[in-house]
């Protein structure tokens, strides 16, 4: 206990930001990197505001952003205790009513079951061939990288491919292997909120970058690259939640510079054969930077539990490195997949359910314009709607029995209200719905 002690004062004694922001990132990186260890007992406020040379006061609000990150936690006459590094925030909730089931949910990316393939026949097809793998022997099962390559801008080498089970599963593994602590990840403004989460976990800074009519902002993104950030999280084809689609004069430009600049770049493409936009990539100008995520879930089948990430082997093998116990991916699944990437029916059942999800947008977005609501979104799931208040909105919605997600939980600075309102569950009720949310949008409590 004595050897933490010295040591975390020899740390604060040459921090050079004083700030209770400066402070808790130091507590932060020792907890984070094992250096102070779960229990960990730290000195008194007063002591380690003299060691800092600044007031009392200064630590109280250092340790009180680390107790609200579950850093700290203090227990009366016990002091103050490191916790697990394993951050005890609860997870963004995006969910508008947490615990409450109301008839229409629009707050998830879900695809309507109605218009996914029908797994049976794949299923059955599958058991007709071989049963087994075994648990760590295939990378690819036979005939997948092949299919693989024509879903993908991409190509596909045995030893350039990592699998996983889901995207924010194989984001917790990847975000830890690049940059160090704290560094910076580049995101949208606003950006997926579980992406969010994951970068809090992983110890990272999100740099957030705001979006125009071609995707990402090119000027923002090379000044956040010129503050220091080492890592980007793209979303080339349509962005969640905004609905945006980048631009491939705007990607060529992002890549370009990431490849000049070695920074990395993580894109995530969920929803494949259901988007508009062309297939593209950063690694077509900058292959040794980045890592192409394409996930199955949407436009196939999300019980497949299959994601594909493709390119850098910088970010691939240190993953692999850290896994244990084998690969992540079944071989039936990764069967499963090949079938149905190769399945011409399952090809039309996606084509019928993108015009049908293109049909919804198209009401929905057209109720809004006559309301006097005008948004961007172009492709998949996801409408960024601006509301008077947040709050009052989602209040409003749950009146109607409608659901929606809160957009602060996709914001990582405060910004102006919305509401990311999703398309696939409206079924035949565009119109209606487009109509209660417009006025949803205008809502505003009356002091009485």
């Amino acid at each position: 206990m004595r050897h933490a002690r010295e040591m975390l004062e020899d740390e604060l004694a040459s921090v050079s930001d004083k700030s209770a922001e400066g402070i808790a990132e130091v507590i932060q990186k020792l907890v984070h990197t094992g250096r102070l260890e779960v229990g960990t007992r730290l000195p008194p406020v007063r002591d380690i505001a003299k060691t800092v040379g600044v007031s009392p006061s200064t630590i109280g609000q250092a340790w009180k952003r680390l107790s609200e990150h579950g850093v700290i936690e203090t227990k009366g006459r016990l002091g103050t205790i490191v916790l697990e590094r394993e951050s005890r925030q609860p997870w963004r909730q995006f969910r508008s009513v947490s615990g409450v089931a109301l008839p229409c949910d629009l707050s998830t990316g879900f695809p309507d079951p109605s218009l996914l393939p029908d797994l049976a026949p794949y299923l059955r097809a599958a058991a007709d061939g071989q049963n087994s793998f075994g648990y760590d022997s295939v990378a690819l099962v036979p005939g997948l990288r092949e299919a693989l390559q024509h879903e993908v801008p991409a190509d596909v080498a045995d030893d350039n491919v990592l699998l996983a089970s889901h995207v924010i599963g194989l984001l917790a593994e990847v975000l830890p292997v690049i940059g160090g602590f704290r560094s910076g990840v580049i995101v949208g403004a606003p950006e997926f909120a579980p992406y969010l989460d994951l970068l809090e976990r992983a110890g990272k800074r999100p740099c957030p970058v705001e979006l125009d009519d071609e995707g990402l902002r090119f000027d923002q993104f090379e000044a956040a690259v010129d503050a220091g950030a080492t890592a980007a999280l793209l979303q080339p084809r349509v962005h969640n939640p905004t609905g945006t689609m980048m631009s491939p004069e705007r990607l060529r430009r992002i890549a370009l510079l990431c490849a000049e600049r070695n920074v990395l770049i993580i894109e995530s493409d969920h929803f494949g054969a259901l988007s508009a936009s062309p297939r593209m990539t950063a690694g077509r100008w900058a292959p040794e930077q980045t890592l192409y995520i394409r996930a199955f879930s949407k436009d196939l089948h999300p019980d497949l539990r299959v994601v594909a990430a493709i390119g850098s082997r910088t970010i691939i093998q240190p993953v692999l490195r850290r896994r244990v116990g084998g690969y992540d991916v079944s071989g039936l699944n990764q069967v499963l997949l090949r079938l149905m990437l190769t399945s011409p029916d399952a090809r039309e059942t996606t084509r019928r359910a993108k015009a049908e999800y293109d049909r919804r947008r198209s009401l929905f977005i057209g109720e809004l314009a006559r309301n006097g609501i005008q948004v961007v979104s172009r492709d998949g799931f996801n409408v960024w709607v601006p509301v008077r208040s947040e709050q009052d909105a989602l209040i409003h919605l749950a009146y109607n029995g409608i659901s929606a997600a809160p957009g602060s939980a996709f914001q990582v600075d405060p910004g102006e209200p919305h509401l990311r309102v999703s398309i696939a569950a409206m079924g035949d009720n565009a119109v209606d719905i487009g109509r209660r949310v417009a006025a949803a949008a205008g809502a505003k409590r009356t002091k009485g």
